[in-house]
């Protein structure tokens, strides 16, 4: 689950927004420049209920702001997980956009204060508050393009926890932990650099196996690190284990062809050595001279 407490207490310390300018302001960084954008993507589909005037409801913006925060997110793990395969990108884009997520952060941004519907204010369940946060992200589109509404995304998943979230698609150092002790190997992370000078902590860290180093890994904590060294680390032992099963599939094919061959000659030989043995039996006695 995405962290929020931090933005959590901020919200309940101020209270719940009055107007939709000072939530994109406070969590994307960004000023609203076209009102009516924000205002439909604030605005479900059961305002539409008998309304003459022309109101549109957010479900549009809400399928743009959909493929938005998608084509955000591959584009971040794209460029930041360059060794991962297409099923691992999936997976840690699956952590952070996931309906339970995008619920949780709309309400806790205090979103669901915002919207507008013909129901009472406790009625509007989390599914509404998710979709008008993709909604809202379809208006920030609108109104300032695709460049800076990326950065004002990642900005905001970032500050919610993105880094952490996606490192813990998988638990690369308990299967390294595991795979250890299984092995009686000794497993160790060692702090090889730890750099604040600017301003944000940056650390390296080494994955050991028996005093081997196995993979280094960068972040802003020891935490990610450790968790990029254990990912690259699994990576070998993983190529290594897959290299090692083919060397062995290789060995007993050569094994079985050589043992096919010599089985081929043993068996051609007994053959001719029958053939020899009724020709023998067959052949009369030659006459005797006298």
């Amino acid at each position: 689950m995405i962290r929020i407490w931090s933005r959590l207490n901020r919200v309940t310390q101020t209270g719940p927004d009055t107007d939709i300018s000072t939530l994109v302001r406070r969590e994307f960084g960004l000023r609203v420049r076209q009102r009516k954008v924000y205002d439909e993507a604030c605005t479900h589909s059961s305002m539409l209920d008998g309304d003459k005037t022309g109101l549109k409801s957010n479900e549009r913006l809400e399928f743009l702001g959909d493929v938005v925060l998608d084509m955000t997110m591959a584009n971040y793990l794209y460029h930041n997980f360059r060794e991962a395969q297409e099923g691992e990108l999936t997976k840690r884009k699956s952590r952070i956009v996931n309906r339970k997520n995008l619920n949780l952060l709309g309400k806790n941004m205090g979103l669901q204060h915002l919207i507008r519907a013909k129901m009472r204010r406790e009625d509007i369940h989390d599914t509404m508050v998710g979709n008008a946060l993709e909604a809202l992200i379809g208006a920030i589109y609108l109104d300032h393009g695709y460049k800076k509404t990326q950065r004002a995304v990642l900005l905001m998943l970032k500050h919610y926890g993105l880094d952490e979230q996606v490192n813990e698609t998988s638990d690369f150092k308990s299967q390294l932990h595991h795979w250890a002790t299984k092995r009686k190997k000794d497993l160790a992370f060692e702090v090889l650099r730890d750099d604040d000078s600017a301003g944000d902590d940056r650390y390296e860290i080494a994955a050991k196996v028996n005093d081997e180093v196995m993979g280094i890994g960068v972040g802003r904590s020891k935490k990610l690190a450790e968790q990029e060294a254990a990912r690259r680390a699994w990576k070998k032992v993983y190529d290594r284990r897959n290299a090692s099963q083919r060397r062995g599939r290789k060995s007993s094919e050569e094994k079985a062809s050589v043992e096919g061959g010599e089985e081929k000659a043993r068996t051609s030989k007994s053959s001719g050595n029958r053939r020899r043995g009724r020709g023998g039996r067959g052949r009369r006695p030659a006459p005797s001279k006298e």
